[in-house]
């Protein structure tokens, strides 16, 4: 990151995904908003973030294609039916 320091840099990435989020307090959305007009590389990695959330959002909402769909139930069918635990 750059000028304001690398301490705060990392103080305000920290708090970034609730502030993202509309989690975090006016207080920390004011902190970090006042660091990232200092900070073009935090403003940036803020930016980037905020770009990604909102193109995952756009497609969680187009709905699976039918062939998609179809694999995956009977992919879950089979699981269920060997009655075996997924791994992880």
């Amino acid at each position: 990151m750059s000028d304001p320091g690398i301490g705060e840099c990392r103080a305000i990435l920290a708090g970034i995904s609730a502030y993202l989020d509309g989690d975090a307090d006016a207080a920390a959305c004011q902190a970090i908003q006042r660091h990232c007009r200092d900070c073009a590389a935090c403003a940036t990695v803020v930016e980037g973030l905020r770009e990604t959330i909102g193109l995952c959002r756009e497609a969680g909402s187009v709905p699976l294609p039918d062939a998609v769909r179809r694999r995956a139930r009977a992919g879950i069918e089979r699981l269920l039916a060997s009655g075996k635990r997924p791994a992880g």
